[in-house]
């Protein structure tokens, strides 16, 4: 599933493609990926010119001239691309959305497993606010601090690993950045996070690790493991600076550290980590 880094890439690749452009029209593949796809959402959406684009977690907001906007989640394995065809990609098959726009460009929705969804939302009905009223913070955002986190953290016993990803702690941090971020921290997954945060040093100095593995990611094009591709069918590179993320029985990256990544499986997602760099201590 696209995290933080990914959607933000997206987001801002749109809105390179996008921004002040005019929907000339909207052809629909598929009328059902999560949710079914209205039936006048093409129409909807037609001779509408593009405001704004923005992101809230890990979903993009397409905000449109007459002031309705296109909520936007790309589910496990949704992205865009400039139009595959032209572009020479072999996926073509799974383009569920193709958005023609008003210079002659077109932007594909390629969804392998159709989880994503667009909704058109009405401003008259708060939508944005009722969903930011779920999320946490931004992991990004100012208001995601040490402060934050602590009063968050400072009575739950579920594992720190689990609690970065729950959304309405933090939006935006998935699987992979959440093991990067304990890693760089030097915090033991398995940890009860009211243990974690109990320690204000601690707590901020994994907030700065997850704030810089996003930034890092961001900057290196996100993490390509399966689907992810910016707009024009280019991978990522984070992928090859993992430290423990899908590294099991690898040797540690840390100097002096001979250890071997190890892996274990909380609330259903597997969990990489070095048993020395990350020791259980008490605190």
């Amino acid at each position: 599933m696209p995290e933080l880094p990914e959607v933000e890439i997206i987001k801002n690749n749109l809105s390179d493609y996008l921004a002040d452009k005019t929907f000339h029209s909207i052809e629909v593949f598929t009328n059902k990926l999560r949710y079914k796809i209205p039936h006048n959402f093409a129409d909807s959406i037609k001779n509408q010119r593009v405001t704004n684009i923005s992101r809230i977690a890990k979903y993009i907001i397409v905000g449109l001239e007459n002031d309705y906007s296109l909520l936007i989640h790309l589910g496990m394995t949704g992205n865009f691309l400039i139009n595959a065809q032209k572009m020479g990609h072999n996926d073509n098959k799974h383009v569920r959305l193709r958005f023609k726009m008003s210079d002659q460009s077109e932007i594909d929705y390629v969804d392998i497993r159709k989880f994503g969804f667009f909704k058109l939302i009405n401003p008259q009905k708060a939508e944005i606010k009722k969903l930011k009223e779920k999320l946490g913070p931004d992991a990004l955002s100012d208001e995601f601090d040490t402060k934050y986190l602590q009063e968050s953290l400072k009575n739950r016993v579920t594992n720190i690993k689990s609690a970065l990803l729950n959304q309405k702690i933090v939006g935006g941090i998935g699987n992979i950045y959440a093991s990067e971020a304990l890693f760089r921290a030097k915090i033991p997954p398995m940890m009860e996070s009211r243990k974690v945060v109990k320690n204000k040093t601690k707590t901020g100095d994994l907030i700065s690790s997850i704030k810089f593995i996003l930034h890092d990611a961001i900057k290196v094009g996100g993490s390509t493991i399966r689907d992810h591709k910016n707009l024009k069918g280019e991978s990522g590179y984070f992928q090859y600076k993992f430290n423990v993320y899908n590294r099991e029985n690898m040797i540690c990256n840390s100097q002096n550290c001979n250890a071997k990544i190890k892996k274990i499986v909380q609330t259903g997602r597997s969990t990489f980590y070095c048993e020395k760099c990350q020791k259980m201590r008490n605190r």
